[in-house]
């Protein structure tokens, strides 16, 4: 139970908020802060200091306009504070993230009497390593063959680069965080200058305490708030949580935009293997081993594996040279094929299992080799390398083995035979571009992530709120419930909106002659687009397919060139700048957008007075994890439409409708062109999920 003193403490910092911000008490932002204090204010600690009770965890869809953030910092704060817990808020877009860091922190910081420190969590791969700058600066310089060995070497054309790289840093104007680089730079310019976990040796480099990932690192052991992303969260608790991140246990989590959690948590988990890039690293990993051994000193006591790895990579790449022509047999002219309920053919099956024989031992023995290179990099061990054939070679090793680590997983999962009742695994083959040509990727995934996050999160966290402006569909959590894992006795809560929608907007459902799944549906749209658009006004027009959206491009192109401006042609950012300058002119403007526009842009007052949704937006129906789970939900009497693809399209819809009022004084209308909304019996569904703005025909 919520003390008094914590009641009282949060009560008295929102009223610091109030006045010091000339904000205006809101109601569901009141109720919101009360129902998260409640929360995490039942939780009851066992005597290691973690939670062991069914509390702790809030689900709260807030409106548009609640004020969300502040209510969830001013009542989460306290608590993480008060019960020596660190405080987490994971955002799924960059926009929100910097929001919360440049400018909601910052002002609550300034605002309240509660100190605190805040810090930005990012993965290593956003920061500098420097040894492989070092590395790859040596092989430009000529000192340095085996740089890179198992990767594109560096250009010398990037030299210049680096080294200016190495003096920015060295001088401390840059603090080796990519994305506070004045300039843009290359993926593979990066490439180069980044470690990833199995390539980094931590407290055995030479460059430790200069280290930027550890330097970002120890600045977040003293921060009271961190702020991070879901994908960041999710691979920290692959790692089995406390890797990057504080531990769960020791975690008040913040899942703002948690609508999106399950979807990037599946994403996270899938596993993918392309049969040519495969065949590739494996014949550059023969290579190095040969010269590894030729080069240096071997250890007896890995000798024997090491001289046996070459022949195991070939019998690997005996069996892959079978499964490719395989591969083409089964595709065939097909860009994508998904096995039907996650089945794999028999023959296609036991060739992959062929290939897990001689991985193993070559996963042992990288395994071995690069625990023996990383102590020979530590002064105080009694290595099995020298120091300079252990800097030499610990980084391209541990690429290695990473590669061979991630093989071998993605082989489980494709070869795996699925217990009797349990959920199955969409699998499924895809063509991608390779080199000159193109490869043959094998995909698996679990088609849901609710065990995953139950175990590794929800179970193990001290305690966590899950909040956005659309975690209901079809007015119900069940949806986000069953894709999320989230247990049932978690406090679900719904906090409306303070806007008066009845006088802030219109919603106008428009039944057009024809049906959006026929031919005539593209000259309707653009008919009502000639006769309804007001070229003077601010008007966000969003599509539920590209082909779509460039044909009716082409088709005002001409005649609205001064103010069409289309997704995909230019950058969102310059999409969003240019508008806002017409507008600000007192000229029109009109975006062309998809579904990226439909989330997490916000153009308030006169940018946006007209928001034209072309279709109801459902889901592609060629995803494969999406068609196994609707296979799945069929096989056992289930509709996949209500449960899954109505719901989804619900949130969708909600989220797009969004755009029009952001702000009290924002007014307009929403025109959606799907007769279906009419004409089905599942329309009515869809428009009662909808804010109730004033309907009219």
């Amino acid at each position: 139970m919520l003390s008094s003193e914590s009641k009282e403490r949060i009560q008295a910092l929102y009223r610091e908020c109030i006045k010091a911000l000339d904000l205006r008490p809101r109601y569901g932002q009141r109720v919101m802060i009360a129902e998260i204090a409640k929360s995490l204010g039942s939780i009851h600690e066992d005597d290691k200091g973690q939670r062991d009770n069914d509390s702790g965890i809030a689900v709260v869809e807030a409106g548009t306009g609640t004020g969300k953030t502040l209510a969830y910092l001013l009542a989460a704060l306290p608590m993480a504070i008060e019960k020596e817990k660190t405080l987490l808020i994971s955002t799924a877009t960059v926009a929100l993230q910097e929001q919360i860091l440049d400018k909601d922190l910052p002002n609550l910081k300034k605002t309240i009497s509660l100190p605190f420190n805040f810090a930005l969590a990012k993965g290593r791969g956003r920061y500098l390593c420097l040894l492989k700058l070092d590395k790859s600066l040596q092989h430009l310089s000529g000192l340095l063959s085996t740089v890179d060995l198992f990767e594109q070497t560096p250009e010398e054309q990037d030299r210049e680069l680096y080294e200016s790289l190495l003096q920015s840093y060295g001088s401390g104007k840059w603090d080796g965080d990519r994305d506070r680089l004045t300039d843009a730079i290359e993926d593979k310019q990066w490439s180069h200058l980044t470690a990833t976990h199995r390539e980094c040796s931590n407290r055995r480099c030479p460059h430790f305490q200069n280290c930027a990932f550890y330097k970002a690192r120890n600045a977040m052991e003293e921060a009271d708030v961190i702020v991070a992303n879901h994908d960041l969260v999710l691979a920290d608790l692959s790692l089995g949580g406390g890797a990057v991140l504080p531990a769960p246990e020791k975690t008040i989590y913040v899942f703002d935009e948690g609508h999106h959690l399950a979807d990037k948590a599946l994403n996270h988990f899938r596993l993918e293997v392309g049969v040519r890039a495969q065949r590739q690293w494996l014949q550059q990993l023969e290579k190095g081993i040969e010269q590894f051994v030729a080069a240096s000193g071997i250890p007896h006591s890995i000798m024997h594996s090491l001289t046996e790895a070459p022949q195991n990579i070939r019998d690997i790449l005996q069996s892959i040279s079978l499964v490719w022509p395989l591969l083409m047999d089964i595709i065939g002219e097909q860009e994508r094929l998904r096995f039907e309920s996650g089945k794999m053919p028999e023959n296609l099956r036991q060739l992959l299992i062929n290939i897990k024989g001689p991985l193993q031992p070559l996963l042992l023995c990288l395994d071995k080799l690069n625990d023996m290179l990383q102590k020979s990099l530590d002064p105080k061990e009694d290595g099995d390398f020298t120091r300079d054939v252990a800097e030499s070679w610990q980084a391209p090793m541990g690429i290695m083995f990473s590669r061979a680590e991630q093989l071998s997983e993605a082989l489980s999962w494709l070869c795996a035979e699925e217990a009797e009742g349990a959920l199955p695994v969409a699998r499924w083959l895809s063509k991608t571009p390779f080199g000159d040509g193109w490869d043959i990727r094998l995909s698996a995934s679990p088609i849901a992530v609710a065990d995953q996050l139950r175990k590794n999160l929800w179970w193990r966290c001290y305690g966590a709120v899950v909040t956005s402006a659309t975690l209901t569909a079809l007015n119900s959590f069940n949806k986000l419930s069953w894709e999320s894992g989230l247990p049932d006795w978690a406090n679900y809560q719904r906090v409306m909106s303070p806007f008066d929608y009845q006088q802030l907007g219109e919603l106008q459902p428009v039944s057009l002659a024809s049906d959006p799944k026929s031919d005539q549906f593209q000259a309707d749209i653009e008919d009502w687009l000639k006769n309804n658009i007001d070229l003077s006004r601010g008007t966000l027009v969003l599509f539920s397919s590209r082909a779509q959206l460039e044909a009716t491009r082409d088709t005002f192109l001409h005649d609205w060139y001064d103010q069409l401006l289309c997704q995909g042609f230019l950058p969102k950012a310059e999409i969003v700048r240019r508008h806002k300058e017409r507008i600000d002119k007192g000229e029109g403007s009109i975006i062309f957008g998809l579904a990226s526009f439909a989330e997490g842009i916000d153009l308030p007052g006169e940018y946006v007075t007209h928001v034209v949704i072309v279709k109801i937006p459902f889901a592609v129906p060629d995803d494969p994890i999406q068609a196994a789970i609707s296979e799945w939900m069929e096989s056992r009497g289930r509709n996949p439409f209500m449960e899954l693809t109505l719901p989804a399209a619900s949130i969708r819809l909600v989220q797009a409708c969004g755009r029009l009022i952001r702000t009290e004084e924002d007014r307009g209308r929403i025109s959606i062109l799907d007769k279906r909304l009419l004409s089905h019996r599942y329309g009515k569904l869809l428009l009662d999920s909808l804010p109730p703005f004033k309907r009219i025909s």
